[in-house]
């Protein structure tokens, strides 16, 4: 075990007996680094760290690394700091594979409600009751039948809402016109329970957040976890008003995560959910000459479309299993392209959901229409999911100057699917990271949590491996760690201050018991997380 970093970071540190990849451009590998302040101060051999320190005058403290790796520290570019909160005091449904799995799970957290308190279910996956059908309000009033009770898919845009939820929302007799979401029916023309997209925003608008207080300490609870896979940095999605996953319960999760951020043993890039970029961003975006702050704010977050596993993703055609579904937009093109050019003409990075391959080309077209219109260089605007693409709009995105965020642990949860969903013709552009690494398209990673775990180790051994799905598209070993490296701190506008470790930059690094590069493929997940330093300081040791 190596030996305990915790000094005060005014004092300079001599990281030595490591093998340090630092993910520069030239991929130096070093075996001792200095940093003082909470900057990296010096990258190289021993002798030359050693030189450096008795030129610089200053003695430091002696950390003896016992031949570990050392990489940048891990950023993850998509992510719910809130929701994940409400992760520690609901029910996690993501090993329900029947409905009775899902009553009795249920069943021992509602014995605990008191009156009107909601109670949500979390991370049921949709794919695993596709022989039996989603369990329905009915069957949920009978484990639930006083308390609002609201079950969400594990892909976030569809919920189960039982009596007592979709009566508290004035949906309990019949359902609405939804722009850009739905309400299913059963054959009596009353509401199953099961909403999606859109809809979802319906039911949650109502819904009862737990206090303050529990909130706050779930949150700081739930993000306190993050450095133990070696995250030191975060693009956060945040709603501001009523528009998000989350609906009218959300909107103050931007101000809770700002009062937040003293105690969080990360940096956070803030990504804001909103209906109208002037109003999420009444003083413009922060582009403070201090690269090195713990909160930034420049980056405004747009939905245009579904998922694959609720069949709401917007396709070109349909889907393999039920060609007469294509998904659909879940914003119109017309109001899509009026938030792009107002967060644009803001100096705003957007952010666009996009999951199908025609909400890919429908975000592609508005980004060509916003850049001929109104051309700004090194916008760095991004598609978040970018799930399923066609190879032209590859190209585009390559020509478009477009970033990426991806979600390699996608292809875990939904390889047992997948292929049936979309069919032969579509499985070799689906998550095609090789395909935008070969485009020259800058791709960075993430978890999308609570969607799926925060390991980032677990996600680059699916990048390397992909679970043997279309293993066409395997990254090399360097390309995955770099996803969650340069590449990541690149599109955060970041490039400065974090993703390699090099002279000048933050003290932001992961130390492994093994280096990536020299174990199986499999194995890559299975690496320990020795520490975590952020900053210069230990935010987590095993």
């Amino acid at each position: 075990m190596p030996q305990p970093d915790t000094g005060n970071t005014s004092e300079a540190t001599l990281l030595f007996n490591v093998e340090i990849l630092s993910m520069d451009d030239d991929r130096t590998v070093a075996e001792a680094m200095v940093y003082q302040h909470g900057i990296i101060r010096f990258v190289g051999d021993e002798a030359g760290a050693r030189h450096w320190l008795n030129e610089a005058g200053l003695s430091a403290r002696k950390v003896d690394g016992r031949g570990n790796c050392v990489l940048p520290g891990f950023i993850d570019t998509h992510l719910h700091p809130i929701l994940l909160s409400i992760f520690e005091v609901n029910a996690d449904l993501s090993a329900a594979s029947s409905i009775d799995d899902v009553t009795s799970l249920i069943a021992g957290k509602a014995t605990a409600l008191e009156t009107g308190d909601w109670l949500l279910g979390l991370q049921l996956d949709e794919q695993r009751f596709s022989g039996t059908g989603l369990p329905d309000r009915h069957i949920l009033d009978r484990v639930c039948p006083d308390n609002p009770l609201v079950i969400f898919c594990r892909d976030g845009h569809s919920l189960i809402a039982n009596s007592a939820a979709l009566h508290v929302a004035d949906l309990a007799d019949a359902p609405k016109d939804i722009n850009g979401g739905t309400i299913e029916v059963d054959e009596k023309g009353k509401p199953t329970g099961i909403c999606r997209e859109a809809a979802t925003g319906l039911v949650m608008m109502h819904f009862k957040p737990p206090g303050e207080a529990q909130l706050k300490t779930a949150t700081l609870h739930a993000i306190r976890k993050l450095p133990a896979h070696g995250i030191t940095s975060i693009g956060a999605i945040l709603q501001t008003d009523a528009e998000g996953p989350s609906g009218a319960s959300g909107q103050r999760e931007s101000a809770l995560m700002a009062e937040l951020a003293p105690d969080l043993p990360l940096s956070i890039y803030n990504i804001f959910i909103g209906t109208t970029p002037a109003d999420t961003f009444p003083s413009g975006p922060d582009k403070a000459s201090d690269v090195f702050t713990d909160l930034k704010y420049r980056a405004f977050k747009i939905f245009s479309d579904g998922t694959l596993g609720s069949c709401t993703a917007c396709m070109h055609h349909g889907f393999f299993d039920h060609p007469e579904q294509t998904g659909y937009l879940t914003l119109g093109p017309d109001e899509l392209y009026r938030r792009m050019v107002e967060a644009h003409g803001m100096g705003l990075q957007i952010c666009i959901h996009a999951i199908g391959d025609k909400a890919v080309t429908t975000c592609l077209d508005l980004y060509e229409k916003l850049l001929e219109e109104y051309p700004r260089k090194d916008h760095r605007h991004r598609i978040e999911h970018a799930s399923v693409v066609t190879s032209g709009d590859i190209e585009r995105m390559a020509k478009l100057g477009i970033a990426l965020s991806c979600q390699p642990l996608f292809i875990r949860s939904e390889a047992g699917w997948l292929p049936q969903r979309l069919g032969p013709d579509r499985v070799p552009m689906t998550y095609p990271f090789r395909s935008f690494f070969d485009a020259g398209i800058p791709v960075a990673g993430s978890s999308d949590a609570p969607i799926e775990s925060t390991s980032v180790l677990a996600a680059i051994e699916c990048c390397v491996t992909r679970d043997g799905f279309s293993t066409g598209q395997k990254l090399s070993v360097d390309q995955a760690i770099a996803m969650y490296t340069r590449n990541a701190a690149f599109i955060q506008f970041e490039e400065a201050e974090k993703g390699t470790l090099e002279a000048g930059k933050r003290a932001d690094f992961v130390m492994l018991d093994k280096n990536p590069h020299r174990v199986l493929p499999e194995d890559i997940g299975k690496i320990c997380i020795v520490r975590t330093v952020r900053g210069g300081e230990t935010t987590y040791e095993c």
